[in-house]
């Protein structure tokens, strides 16, 4: 479903390798690349997986670059579970806020993070996925104390544009 919205269609057969080889741009530092496949208990089938760039642009800023659970498991809290795992991890290894970005096609993604306590604060209009283009939404969710305003001031590429 994922691939079909944000790709126009089915994953390539090589697409999970490139997955594991990806790297954010030359001009995006971070410090790690930490990524989780989650599998079922009982059988150990792939139902998930969570990829992570740490220190994205600024120390303290976690990028949650891939999130995705299998579509059988939507609507039944599984994806909250993980997120909330993923946040307890980030926060454990300093993060002060949390980033994503989700397609604005992607309605149902979109209204998930909302729910998982995420704002917008930037849009990126011709972001290319496949052979789709899309209007990609910065969302980010600041952690304790850490606020929007010190997000901004530490990434400024995300502020909104005025």
């Amino acid at each position: 479903e994922y691939y079909e919205i944000t790709h126009g269609h089915a994953p390539a057969p090589d697409a999970a390798l490139k997955g594991f080889d990806f790297r954010p741009p030359a001009d995006m530092p971070y410090t790690a690349l930490p990524m989780w496949l989650i599998r079922e208990r009982d059988s150990g089938r792939l139902v998930g997986e969570v990829s992570v760039a740490t220190d994205l642009l600024a120390p303290g800023v976690t990028h949650l670059g891939f999130f995705m659970v299998e579509t059988a498991r939507h609507g039944t809290g599984f994806a909250a579970e993980v997120h909330a795992s993923y946040e307890a991890w980030a926060i454990e290894q300093g993060a002060r806020w949390l980033r994503l970005g989700v397609v604005e096609a992607h309605r149902r993604a979109h209204r998930f993070w909302l729910r998982q306590g995420y704002v917008e604060e930037c849009r990126r209009l011709d972001y290319l996925l496949g052979g789709l283009s899309h209007t990609l939404l910065v969302m980010v969710k600041p952690l304790a104390a850490n606020s929007l305003d010190a997000y901004l001031a530490a990434v400024p590429r995300d502020r909104p544009a005025r």
